[in-house]
């Protein structure tokens, strides 16, 4: 089978707190079962591999960057390879000595990954409170990584308030330095030339702070280099501030990291938790979730969620032609990048009833919004929609005990795919959908945050608590093109119009800024909220 593999990049400390929920949901839905293999085709993003004894390794094939001290206990080379004999023999070129030595402290691991380490079961105690345990996302991150995964900013420490990395052009300055850029550039060619047949990439990245301007400048050596599709997803925390100074310098980072997207990616999507943004305001509300929408480790496996199940319709074993490119083609008409991003969990499928009842009983929008000042409409669309979880034995009932659903006219439908077909061409009112479908749910395991209620083990809503943890939930997530982006467009372009003066804004101005770029920046807002109006389509 062909892989098409995938190369991911993850640029920023929210991003990877994105990522470490996403690689773990990989990980815990993966099959060994000989006689019910996965659905998925996991070479396409993981790579196959040997470690110096030999032992056959399977890690992301993944690239990730974070700032000095985000990584802590996890050594930058990882654990799946161990180098302790070279560091051995290198003791032996110099005289120890004279060698100054400095040590970071010792950082305390979560009762989670300590419990990993053991090869344990992990326990209920362990994970009761990775709510107040967690403060970084390799707290609770459970795959091991290839050796060129881990990439650290030295030049810029995490939560540093004398010297923080939160202007975009840092990020650019910092990528075309001859150290950042070789080096990595390094490792996206190592990756690549490791794979049979590449089909793109998958860019993960901070669109408020300096992780902004490092992504444009990635993105465009990918462009240039590789030629290859580029999905990306700028990602937004949806932690409540004050307005001030800071608030309008995201907001600008935010404009760049969207115009340069606009010029090298082939399709990205904002994702933010929060309705609206820079001024956060509530929470996206999820009809059976409980979640602190602050909490980064909550709003992340939101997101991560979305992303892991949108993403199957290029993973799938039964259609391997499916390819990156095709989802991009589909949804970047009329040069409309931007595409909004939808999550349903989970897909309300109540306890003993089938889906053609489900599906005639429900009322309103069928999906949340995770792209910030975007509601998304269930008309004039164009999505790419992935459902899971949903078994051809929970479509209808036999004959013999139809009832008053041999009346329906989704009754006919013998597939899960067929039967959302028909609901989505009847609800969907001049939309084109493309609709992927596996029948494996998604498997919930620790560490994912116990945000589920009324939901029973296997994912069926119903009226009342229940005190058993959630095993599985069947997921719907889509993408979407369509006139609502314009509404996100305009939002930020509002916000950026409020700044007079470019000037003010020293740090931008001093690192390389021009203030023709910034006008060009607003410009190019308001072009694209006038592309995505009615009268365009």
């Amino acid at each position: 089978m062909t892989s098409r593999e995938i190369l991911t990049i993850q640029l920023g400390h929210y991003s990877n707190f994105i990522g470490a929920h996403w690689w773990n949901l990989q990980e815990t839905n993966f099959s060994y079962n000989t006689d019910n293999p996965s659905e998925i085709n996991h070479d396409v993003l993981y790579r196959e591999g040997a470690n110096l004894k030999k032992q056959v390794t399977y890690t992301p094939r993944l690239l990730l960057v974070d700032l000095k001290g985000a990584f802590g206990y996890l050594k930058e080379e990882g654990t799946l390879y161990d180098t302790s004999d070279c560091e051995k023999a290198q003791q032996f070129l110099w005289d120890d000595k004279k060698v100054e030595v400095s040590k970071e402290e010792t950082v305390t691991k979560t009762a989670f990954i300590r419990n990993l380490d053991e090869s344990c079961e992990t326990s209920e105690a362990t994970c009761l409170n990775l709510e107040n345990e967690v403060n970084s996302w390799v707290d609770y991150l459970v795959p091991k990584f290839h050796p060129r995964t881990l990439n650290t900013i030295r030049q810029y420490k995490l939560d540093c308030a004398t010297c923080p990395f939160d202007i975009f052009t840092y990020g650019r300055n910092l990528w075309n330095t001859e150290q950042f850029s070789d080096d990595f550039s390094e490792k996206i060619r190592a990756y690549i030339e490791e794979c049979d047949s590449p089909q793109g990439f998958q860019v993960i990245l901070d669109s408020e702070d300096g992780f902004a301007g490092l992504g444009a400048s990635c993105m465009q050596y990918l462009r240039d280099e590789y030629r290859k599709s580029i999905l990306s997803f700028p990602c937004m925390e949806s932690k409540k501030t004050e307005a001030s100074m800071s608030t309008m310098t995201k907001v600008l980072n935010t404009a760049l990291c969207f115009q340069n997207m606009e010029e090298h990616a082939s399709l990205y999507s904002p994702l933010c938790c929060s309705e609206a943004w820079p001024q956060v305001g509530d929470s996206r509300i999820f009809d059976h979730l409980t979640y602190n929408s602050e909490l980064k480790y909550h709003s992340s496996a939101l997101l991560a969620t979305a992303l892991d199940t949108l993403t199957i319709r290029y993973r799938r074993k039964e259609y391997p032609n499916v390819v990156l490119s095709d989802l991009c083609a589909d949804l970047n008409k009329l040069g409309r990048k931007a595409a909004a991003t939808s999550l349903t969990l989970p897909f309300p499928m109540t306890a003993k009833a089938d889906l053609i009842d489900v599906l005639d009983d429900f009322e309103g929008t069928l999906w949340t919004s995770l792209t910030p000042n975007c509601h998304i409409p269930m008309d004039k669309n164009m999505q790419s929609i992935v459902l899971r979880g949903i078994p051809e034995e929970r479509l209808k009932r036999p004959i013999a005990h139809a009832m008053k659903q041999m009346s329906k006219p989704a009754y006919r439908c013998s597939t899960v795919h067929e039967m959302m077909m028909l609901y989505l061409a009847c609800t969907c009112h001049a939309s084109a959908t493309y609709l992927s479908t596996i029948t494996s749910p998604l498997n919930i395991k620790p560490p994912y945050p116990k945000i589920f209620n009324n939901v029973t083990e296997t994912g069926d809503v119903i009226g009342w608590p229940v005190g058993t943890d959630v095993k599985s939930v069947p997921v719907m997530a889509g993408l979407h093109s369509g006139s609502s982006l314009g509404a996100t467009y305009e939002s930020l372009h509002d916000q950026l119009n409020r700044i007079r003066n470019i000037k003010k804004f020293h740090a931008f101005t001093e690192s390389g800024l021009e203030e023709d770029e910034f006008k060009e920046c607003l410009d190019y807002l308001l072009d694209c909220k006038e592309n995505y109006e009615d009268q365009y389509i």
